[in-house]
């Protein structure tokens, strides 16, 4: 064992015995014959144990336990008389003595009450350094809390705000003191949307909260909750949004200016050709020609004018259980007409899927409808294949709209408004398309290389059956 020991008689040879007994245990030992010798070493040393002599030349032997306590916080008295009293018994009682015992000791006995107060001197140190450990830690831990630029708040297992820390202080205005033990649970929320955080001088700023749980001894939750103050993040996203909004905004009708300028242009023109034929009395076939023309091209402004509202202002979705399988055949039923007369053959892999997608079947057959359209007028001048093909995946349907066409660059931006490679094209189709897939919470995607072309999107399965 280690420790000091002070061995405090003043019989030399007794004294000495003592020692050299006590050393037995790997102690230190060192010796005083009287109180004046017994403090000056307790001065110079950290003593463990302290064996003391009842009677002593300058004085009474247990006037030394509160001030060798004073010196040594976790030393263990032992007293040691050869005339023991009552009164003796209740004043090394009350001064709080590890072991009063009676002379003469046996030696084994003396070890063993020397090796009992060694332990018990070391566990009052042990306790003292476990102390200590967690009042740094402890006072770590609110340091951390104090100086971190976010909000930091505890609830207790009411719901009542336990901890408040500095940065809450200086941004809403409300001093600790105000709110321990005040209602917390409504300022943090269960869920990670922003959350309003009061202002002492009105208003409020917009928190996203991170939140633990976390039992303490008796198994009730303890809440900590970390904030990040996303109130002027919430607005420039705001602003962004709606810079956004208005740049689509242009765009569209920068677009749609372009587009609706041709057919006027083209309708003006053959109005002004219709008008001269007529003042010169010209009827008939030549007459009859100009108005079809006329016709188209207000057609065409029709066409392009209801697919511009379709992309501008969708309609909601109506979404249900979708036989894709059943879809695709009734696209391929549809489109066979065209298809034929442009030499396309049309291949449809449905497989044995019994699974639905979740969506608005007018919606998904206006976005085939495109896909297929788009296929047959790319492979109108030579013919070919279009495979139409759907595939269950996990929890996602996948289609495949498939044709041997030219493709086209991969860079080219095909679901932009108003990007087209037609001469006729309005440009809205690929974008009215991505918009219905991205409203059913799908994705769409395109690979294209000459030789080939494939549209695959996907769409959640119906948890309806």
């Amino acid at each position: 064992m280690n420790g000091n020991v002070l061995v405090v008689d003043d019989d030399d040879a007794l004294a000495e015995n003592v020692a050299e007994i006590v050393e037995s245990l790997g102690v230190r030992t060192a010796i005083a014959r009287d109180r004046k010798t017994a403090l000056a070493l307790a001065h110079e040393r950290d003593f463990d144990v302290a064996l003391i002599d009842v009677r002593l030349p300058d004085g009474d032997g247990l006037s030394l336990l509160e001030r060798l306590r004073a010196r040594s916080p976790f030393i263990q008295l032992v007293l040691v008389t050869g005339n023991a009293t009552l009164e003796g018994a209740i004043a090394a009682v009350r001064g709080d003595a590890f072991a009063y015992v009676l002379k003469p000791v046996s030696p084994p006995d003396l070890l063993e009450t020397v090796r009992r107060a060694l332990e018990q001197s070391d566990l009052y140190r042990e306790q003292e350094r476990l102390r200590l450990d967690l009042e740094r830690s402890e006072r770590r831990h609110r340091e951390l809390v104090e100086s971190m630029p976010a909000f930091v708040l505890a609830l207790d297992p009411r719901g009542r705000i336990s901890t408040w820390n500095r940065q809450l202080e200086r941004v809403t205005g409300f001093v600790r003191a105000e709110m321990l033990g005040t209602e917390g649970a409504a300022l943090v929320g269960l869920d990670e949307r922003p959350h309003d955080l009061p202002v002492k001088a009105g208003g409020a700023r917009k928190v996203r909260w991170s939140r633990a749980e976390i039992p303490d001894a008796e198994g009730a939750s303890l809440t900590y909750a970390v904030g990040i103050d996303v109130t002027d993040e919430q607005e420039m996203l705001s602003r962004t949004m709606r810079a956004e909004r208005l740049a689509a905004v242009g765009t569209l009708a920068a677009g749609l200016a372009h587009e609706v300028r041709n057919p006027l242009n083209s309708a003006s023109l053959q109005l002004a050709v219709l008008e001269r034929r007529l003042e010169r009395g010209e009827t008939g076939d030549r007459a009859t020609s100009i108005t079809r023309i006329i016709k188209s091209e207000i057609d065409r402004l029709e066409r392009l004018v209801r697919e511009f509202l379709a992309f501008a202002k969708p309609t909601p979705l109506e979404p249900r259980p979708v036989d894709l399988s059943q879809l695709l055949a009734g696209i391929t039923e549809l489109i066979a007409p065209e298809a034929e007369a442009a030499r396309i053959t049309v291949k449809l892999e449905a497989g044995a899927t019994l699974l639905r997608a979740a969506g608005d079947a007018e919606r998904l057959r206006q976005v085939l409808l495109n896909l297929t359209r788009n296929a047959v007028e790319a492979m109108q001048e030579r013919g070919g294949v279009l495979t139409l093909r759907v595939r269950g995946r996990a929890d996602l349907l996948e289609v495949d709209v498939e044709d041997d066409g030219p493709g086209f660059p991969d860079e080219q931006p095909v679901f932009d408004a108003f990007f087209t490679t037609k001469d006729h094209g309005t440009g809205l189709g690929l974008s009215l398309v991505h918009r219905i897939i991205t409203d059913h919470r799908g994705t769409i995607a395109v690979a294209s290389r000459p030789g080939r072309t494939c549209f695959t999107f996907t769409l959640p399965v119906s948890q309806d059956r």
